[in-house]
C-alpha cells in the first residue's frame, strides 16, 4: 500500500522523540492525530505502549498496515 499522507513523520526522528518522553514506569504514547502511524511505528520499535486515535479511514488503514509490518521486524532494526 503507498502511503499518500500529507506530513509523514521520519522514524528516526519519532524513535529519538518516543526514547525521549520514555517516564520512569514506561507509560503509554498517546497520539490523537495518529495520520500514517508514525509514532506508532516508533513504539513498536521502541518497546513502547502506545494509543493511535486518527479519523480518516484512508490513513487508518496505512497506519495499522505499518504499524502490523514494523511489529514483525527483528527488534529496533528500522
Amino acid at each position: 500500500m503507498q502511503n499518500h499522507h500529507p506530513t509523514v513523520k521520519p522514524l528516526a526522528l519519532m524513535r529519538y522523540l518516543v526514547r525521549l518522553t520514555k517516564t520512569p514506569t514506561g507509560g503509554v504514547v498517546l497520539d490523537p492525530f495518529a495520520g500514517s502511524g508514525s509514532t506508532g511505528c516508533a513504539c513498536v520499535l521502541e518497546g513502547r505502549d502506545f494509543i493511535g486515535i486518527e479519523r480518516e479511514a484512508d490513513y487508518l488503514e496505512i497506519a495499522e498496515k505499518r504499524i502490523a509490518h514494523w511489529a514483525l521486524q527483528p527488534t529496533l532494526q528500522e
